[in-house]
């Protein structure tokens, strides 16, 4: 889910020309639906991960991704020379692949909720590897962002789930941020390619890719597939993740960041973790305490910081002396 958010902004210029009715105010609930359908997909990952190994349900998640997208950009991917995507779509995939199988390995370690926040610890990391990979310093409030971002993870590790203190936070948690920065990898392999190669085209391959990463994975790791899965609610969450998660998920973004300034449809994609709390505490009986509110509170107004471009000090400074 979160490299979709990359690939349709790294897309979006190519997507301008196209026409479109969509008021803002339409826009803006695309991009709620979309933040909800992602953060309620934390709760239905963790039911099916009780009965379908991680790897096996990732391969058959991505796997019909993979066809439907097929499906859909067929016109567009058939003008393509995919050769040319090979290695950046498996480059691409191997981030993609590792960013899951650390994030759904403490998705089942932790609740919903804690994993949807820690996931989303993502967005700070980015800045830091992009100063890895360009030497482009991060900016003030990046820096802000960062220790804001390590406090709230201090409380949410301080409020229970085996951790019983920042340096001894849970094993699930721990894991949930290595997820996390196999995301924010990804998303900086986006950004690299973005403007070599058409979006919908490496994020095929990507897809196409991963798939076969999570086959081999669940093959040897995870045995032989079992016709215990084939349960009415295990098939129903699964349609949900591909369906909704992915399919009308991607289309609404699509449609909505073309009519919404790009901070904006970030800070409401944002709130997907918030929607996975929500969910998680409705429907998992996930128990907030107040040090987990806290750190939760604390890590998404570190991805708002990260996300909203702020007027620097001295700027600020400056415009005060013209006013004076």
């Amino acid at each position: 889910m979160l490299l979709y958010r990359s690939v349709t902004e790294h897309g979006e210029e190519q997507q301008k020309n196209a026409k479109g009715v969509v008021s803002p105010a339409v826009a803006r609930l695309m991009l709620v639906v979309n933040a909800a359908v992602w953060g309620s997909g934390y709760t239905i990952l963790k039911h099916i991960q009780q009965t379908v190994p991680t790897q096996w349900m990732m391969t058959m998640r991505m796997a019909a991704a993979t066809v439907i997208m097929g499906l859909i950009f067929w016109p567009r991917l058939r003008r393509t020379n995919l050769r040319m995507y090979v290695i950046p779509g498996f480059i691409l995939a191997v981030t993609y692949w590792l960013g899951y199988v650390f994030q759904l390995w403490g998705l089942s370690l932790t609740a919903p909720g804690r994993n949807a926040f820690l996931t989303d610890t993502y967005c700070v990391m980015v800045p830091f590897l992009i100063w890895a990979f360009t030497k482009r310093h991060p900016t003030w409030q990046q820096l802000v962002a960062t220790a804001v971002c390590v406090v709230g993870i201090g409380f949410v590790s301080l409020s229970g789930g085996g951790g019983a203190d920042l340096m001894h936070m849970s094993f699930g948690d721990a894991i949930t941020i290595v997820g996390a920065l196999f995301y924010a990898l990804n998303l900086v392999i986006v950004g690299l390619l973005g403007r070599s190669y058409d979006a919908s085209a490496l994020m095929f391959m990507e897809f196409a890719f991963a798939s076969v990463l999570f086959l081999d994975g669940a093959g040897l790791t995870e045995g032989y597939p079992s016709a215990s899965w084939l349960r009415w609610d295990i098939i129903a969450g699964l349609a949900y993740l591909v369906i909704g998660s992915t399919v009308i998920a991607q289309l609404f973004q699509t449609i909505a960041v073309q009519h919404l300034p790009t901070a904006q449809a970030s800070i409401i994609l944002s709130t997907e973790s918030i929607f996975g709390v929500l969910v998680s505490v409705c429907f998992f009986g996930e128990v907030l305490t107040v040090g987990s509110v806290t750190g939760f509170v604390l890590i998404f107004c570190a991805i708002l910081l990260s996300e909203v471009q702020l007027p620097s000090p001295r700027t600020l400074m400056s415009r005060r002396s013209g006013d004076l």
